[in-house]
């Protein structure tokens, strides 16, 4: 399993971890009737909150995939996020703070802790 990183978006890299297959990982400022909105890899310090939205097919029971918040290289919160059907789309959020300058990264994890892909971002 290789890792793959993306400045914003992954989307259709097959990335799999078991029958679990990664469709698409966005970061987003909304999303809207699962819909991810705004899509991107900048956002501003004053941007309220930013979306990781997956897409996630192939899962033969219910399971869940994770996704881990890095900024600056510190873990900052990590959302158990379940999957409850063999194509299912969820999203976890981040707030951010004006304070909150950086680097960062959001990986997405399988239950079994392969990742599946991890998408940098940036805050200015």
């Amino acid at each position: 399993m290789s890792l793959s990183v993306t400045p914003a978006v992954a989307d259709n890299h097959n990335k799999t971890a078991g029958s679990l297959k990664l469709e698409k990982a966005v970061l987003c400022k909304a999303v809207d009737q699962r819909v991810p909105l705004g899509i991107g890899n900048v956002f501003a310090g004053d941007a309220g909150k930013i979306y990781c939205f997956t897409r996630i097919t192939g899962a033969a029971q219910e399971t869940v995939v994770t996704h881990k918040w890095f900024l600056n290289g510190e873990l900052k919160s990590s959302v158990d996020l379940p999957v409850e059907s063999s194509d299912w789309r969820t999203w976890s959020t981040k707030k951010i703070d004006p304070s909150d300058v950086g680097d960062g990264m959001v990986e997405v994890v399988s239950s079994e802790g392969v990742v599946l892909t991890t998408i940098i971002f940036f805050i200015q």
